[in-house]
C-alpha cells in the first residue's frame, strides 16, 4: 500500500488492516475463497481537470469469477511508487453469462465483413471511375446496427455506423464482451449498381473518344 502518499498520510495502519481483513471476508461471502481472475484493462490519469481522479494514478479494472457468477476489482496505484492507493469491490454480482448467441453474431459479422472486403475487390477489378467514392460507400456507409452483448443480449441502434468494415468487437470481461454490425447498404447498393451497369466506366471515355475521332475524319 501506498501509506507515503499525500492522500495516506492520516491512514492508521492498523485500521487499515482491519479493513483489508473485512475487504477479504466481503469478497469471499459474495464469490467464495476458489475466485479467478482476469485483467480487463488500465486507465491513466495525469491532471486532475474535471476528472475526480487523483493525478498522476492508474486505475486497474479486475474481473473475479467463480463457476456461477462475476464481478469487478478497481485497484488504484501511484504511478510514481507502483503501490496501491485503494481497491474497491464493484456493485457488480451477474451470473456468468452463456456465450452461444454471442458467438453465432460473430459468424453473422464475419459474413457482413467478407461481403465488404469482398465489394472492395469487385469495384478494385472493375472499369468504373472514381473507384475512391465506391470503396469510402463500402467501408463507411455500414447502418444501422445490430449486436449481441454477452450481459445485455440484443440491441438495435437506428443511427449507429460502423465504420470498421461493418463490424465492431469488444472481449473486456463479460460486462464488456460485444459483438456489433452494422447493415452493409454501401456494399449493396454499389453491387446493385455494378450488376445494372449504372456506372460510369473507362469505357464510355473511349467510346466517346473513338466517336469524336471519327467525326474529325468525316
Amino acid at each position: 500500500m501506498a501509506l507515503e502518499h499525500a492522500s495516506a498520510q492520516k491512514v492508521n495502519v492498523q485500521k487499515l488492516k482491519d479493513g483489508l481483513s473485512s475487504f477479504r471476508e466481503l469478497v469471499v461471502h459474495n464469490f467464495g475463497e476458489e475466485v479467478e481472475y482476469t485483467f480487463i484493462k488500465t486507465e491513466k490519469t495525469f491532471t486532475t481537470g474535471e476528472n475526480k481522479q487523483l493525478p498522476n494514478t492508474t486505475v486497474l479494472y479486475l474481473q473475479l469469477e467463480n463457476k456461477r457468477e462475476f464481478g469487478y476489482f478497481q485497484v488504484l496505484f501511484d504511478d510514481q511508487s507502483n503501490k496501491i492507493l485503494n481497491i474497491q469491490l464493484q456493485d457488480v454480482k451477474q451470473p456468468i453469462p452463456s456465450l452461444t448467441i454471442f458467438w453465432f453474431f460473430g459468424f453473422l459479422a464475419t459474413m457482413v465483413f467478407a461481403f465488404n472486403v469482398y465489394m472492395i475487390v469487385q469495384v478494385r477489378r472493375s472499369n468504373v471511375r472514381k473507384k475512391w467514392q465506391k470503396y469510402l460507400a463500402i467501408i463507411f456507409l455500414n447502418v444501422p446496427t445490430i449486436g449481441w452483448s454477452a450481459v445485455g443480449g440484443f440491441f438495435f441502434k437506428l443511427l449507429n455506423f460502423q465504420i470498421m468494415l461493418g463490424i465492431g468487437f469488444s472481449m473486456m470481461g463479460y460486462l464488456n464482451t460485444v459483438w456489433s454490425l452494422g447493415m452493409p447498404l454501401g456494399s449493396l447498393y454499389v453491387l446493385w449498381k455494378l450488376k445494372n451497369g449504372l456506372y460510369e466506366t473507362t469505357d464510355d471515355d473511349t467510346l466517346a473518344l473513338g466517336y469524336n475521332t471519327a467525326e474529325i475524319y468525316k
